[in-house]
């Protein structure tokens, strides 16, 4: 139902990666439990991260047998942590896309400026450019288009999917989450089948060159 018995059965929508706890993988799960069990760390984590399994348990089957695992709301939670117990080294699963990224980098300049020494991080960040570069050179399945995700753009910009788009000729739209938005963008991809152009219908949130001022300070921390 929805969207998918609106649209021509000539067109098939391919879900992708969905949220970064669906793409983190089983050895960064069990890097964490290994952390949380040795002394002296604490791995902090978002609610969701602790029921997610690795090769034979999750974080929270890890707390259960002595690990030290701290659920927070948000990165920064970390810092108050950090600094009532100096012991303690504090480990965040850091997982997301360029959307959460951000986020990870102003942590960091915190730790740095205040001088933090036992706050740190375990990535997984992702990258969409070339996860996406990968899957137009398999051969399994053709795409047509793609539908650029919108909150990834607010912060990349429209612009990171051009070299994509040029390179194979396809179309991205950049959408928002409303029904009538993404069916905006499905159109846009029929219209523009064939043409390597980026279309972005979101535009009161997703600009061409994206933020810049994120973009810069995650240049700083990460590469």
């Amino acid at each position: 139902c929805g969207i998918p018995s609106m649209l021509s059965p000539q067109i098939h929508l391919i879900s992708g990666p969905g949220c970064p706890v669906c793409v983190t993988v089983t050895a960064y799960i069990d890097r964490l439990i290994a952390l949380s069990l040795e002394p002296g760390c604490t791995v902090v984590s978002f609610g969701d991260m602790l029921r997610v399994r690795g090769s034979r348990e999750n974080l929270q089957d890890a707390r259960a047998r002595g690990g030290h695992v701290t659920m927070v709301y948000s990165p920064m939670d970390v810092l108050p942590l950090a600094v009532q117990h100096p012991d303690t080294c504090y480990i965040f699963a850091a997982v997301g896309f360029e959307t959460t990224t951000p986020v990870y980098a102003l942590l960091l300049q915190e730790c740095i400026q205040r001088n933090i020494q036992n706050a740190t991080l375990l990535t997984a960040l992702n990258t969409m450019p070339p996860v996406l570069d990968w899957r137009c050179t398999t051969r399994s399945g053709k795409i047509d288009g793609f539908l650029a995700p919108g909150h990834v753009s607010v912060i990349t910009g429209s612009r990171i999917f051009e070299p994509l788009a040029q390179r194979y000729g396809l179309p991205f739209a950049v959408s928002g989450f409303e029904g009538d938005e993404i069916l905006s963008a499905l159109y846009a991809l029929v219209k523009l089948r064939g043409q390597g152009k980026v279309y972005n219908l979101y535009p009161q949130c997703v600009t061409h060159d994206g933020n810049e001022q994120a973009q810069k300070l995650v240049n700083t921390y990460f590469e």
